[in-house]
């Protein structure tokens, strides 16, 4: 908070006050201003006002922030009972970067964890790394936005920043030479089942480079990924933002942009003549003809004996320990 100063004084504006000459019978007519009426009196410049945000705005930022169609995750979920565990430092971080992108205010928090304003400053006032390990406001918040990374959601609000300028039409041409994958075939691909040997997390990178290319868009992406199915399955903007929301091996890996991203890829790799890398003959030694499974999410249960758990190694295979 700005420490205040005694103001100095003001005498740029002030207004210098004649000394009357006395008023006589001779004078007083004089001394009376004459207003002519039939002008406007000096208009006074008018205080410029914030420009007001529309409603459509507010109720555009809110969808963005809490979009009704996502997936429900239960407290319990085994990508949050056995995620590993953030410090309270990286915890506080991420509240004051939710709160200070103006997501919500602090009042409003406090009640969307379920802490009172008192356990909430306990907790933030803390400094220590692990400080605070032990706080309602720990566990709660952390929950908060555990359950939104892998509901894909953001965790603070989008900055007002310009709209990025119009492609070019030579940006354009260039990424419809890239998305022309169609003279490639693939085994399986006719019947939509092509074997995956790549991890959620290797899709998700190749993901992100292909989209940081001049011309390359979103949508003209999610549309043309979903051109590797045969039927008439679509993959949505909806999907890839969960999708890419997600973190680890076989996180996501059974959302449709997973299936699709892959075989786009795959295509890509083989239309360019690039060799297959390390790790992807390791990942074929690894998951064998059938590739990584599709049809069983993190959240599948597993039963183990006592003082073991299952753990996901890079591959993406699960081991009990």
């Amino acid at each position: 908070m700005a420490s205040s100063r005694p103001l100095g004084n003001i005498d740029a504006n002030t207004v210098s006050i004649p000394r009357s000459r006395p008023t006589t019978k001779k004078n007083a007519a004089a001394s009376i201003p004459t207003i002519d009426l039939t002008k406007d009196a000096a208009a006074k410049p008018k205080a410029t006002a914030a420009p007001k945000k529309r409603k459509s705005d507010a109720i555009e930022e809110t969808e963005d922030l809490f979009p009704d169609n996502v997936p429900e995750i239960d407290d319990d979920d085994p990508r949050i009972t056995y995620a590993a565990p953030e410090t309270c430092n990286a915890v506080r971080r991420k509240i004051r970067n939710w709160i200070e992108s103006g997501a919500m205010k602090v009042g409003e928090f406090q009640t969307a964890i379920g802490v009172s304003p008192g356990a909430y400053s306990n907790f933030m006032n803390r400094t220590g790394t692990w400080d605070g390990e032990g706080c309602a406001a720990y566990a709660n918040a952390f929950l908060f936005f555990r359950k939104r990374e892998l509901q894909g959601l953001p965790l603070k609000k989008a900055s007002s920043k310009p709209k990025k300028a119009k492609t070019t039409a030579a940006a354009k041409d260039a990424a419809a030479g890239l998305f022309d994958v169609s003279g490639v075939g693939l085994p399986g691909e006719a019947e939509g089942n092509v074997a995956i040997y790549d991890t959620c997390d290797e899709v998700r990178k190749k993901i992100r480079a292909f989209l940081a290319k001049d011309g390359v868009t979103q949508a003209a992406f999610v549309r043309e990924i979903s051109k590797t199915f045969p039927d008439d399955r679509k993959v949505s903007a909806a999907n890839l933002r969960y999708f890419m929301g997600q973190k680890g091996p076989i996180s996501g890996n059974t959302n449709s942009t997973f299936y699709a991203a892959y075989v786009f890829f795959e295509k890509m790799r083989i239309k360019s003549g690039k060799p297959k890398s390390k790790f992807r003959e390791e990942m074929e030694g690894v998951h064998g003809y059938s590739g990584v499974d599709t049809e069983h999410n993190g959240s599948t249960g597993y039963f183990c004996l006592a003082g073991t758990r299952p753990v996901i190694d890079k591959y993406g295979r699960l081991h009990i320990v």
